[in-house]
């Protein structure tokens, strides 16, 4: 497969591991990982390529590679978007073939929809977010940049998850509902009112913590 099918992917975790394979089954080819602390290749057939902090290098030599931010810390992801803010980056889309996008939604570069995720009519996937594995978001949703949507969670129609909220494993959202910015909704939540940001949340219904 030819250069410009080429994923580089910053962070070679478990989460790494899991977007390499939905992008591989997605068609890209692997070209490798950049890792601060991983020294052995995570995944079949790639290889740690350096730390991080070589993105420069590596691109100046493969400038139609694409990349892929895989690091499931919401501010991790950004950091690491934002330390490179002044090179040119092709940033990717990765959706995942089991994966389901209306005509009428969009993912923004840099975001992530993994196996059997569904995203329905006129939602819209900000860049840098992940949409793991099974998540359902609803008509007319909205999803901010660096957003984290766990496995298994559902998004009713018309929730607003704002920049770098996370919404935990098998939380379910109502209709109409919004998330603040950097709020955190625990695994299992039941979500039916607005989430202040930076405010987390955990339990049936979704309260406070203290």
């Amino acid at each position: 497969m030819g250069d410009r099918h080429s994923l580089l992917l910053l962070g070679a975790g478990g989460h790494g591991r899991a977007v390499a394979d939905a992008a591989s089954a997605a068609g890209w080819h692997i070209a490798g990982f950049l890792d601060d602390h991983a020294t052995e290749a995570p995944w079949t057939g790639a290889s740690i390529l350096g730390a991080i902090d070589t993105l420069p290098t590596i691109l100046q030599a493969h400038p139609e590679w694409s990349v892929i931010v895989t690091l499931g810390d919401n501010r991790e992801r950004r950091s690491v978007v934002e330390r490179f803010a002044g090179i040119p980056i092709r940033f990717a889309t990765v959706l995942a073939p089991s994966a389901y996008v209306s005509p009428t939604a969009s993912v923004e570069p840099g975001s992530i929809v993994m196996h059997h995720a569904v995203v329905h009519a006129g939602s819209r996937i900000g860049p840098h977010a992940i949409l793991n594995t099974g998540a359902t978001i609803d008509h007319d949703c909205e999803i901010g940049e660096y957003g984290h949507i766990s496995p298994g969670v559902h998004l009713a129609g018309t929730v607003k998850v704002e920049r770098e909220a996370h919404v935990g494993i098998g939380a379910s959202v109502i209709p109409g509902v919004r998330i603040g910015a950097r709020a955190v909704v625990g695994a299992g939540a039941a979500v039916i009112s607005d989430v202040p940001a930076g405010v987390t949340v955990v339990g049936v219904p979704a309260r406070p913590t203290r």
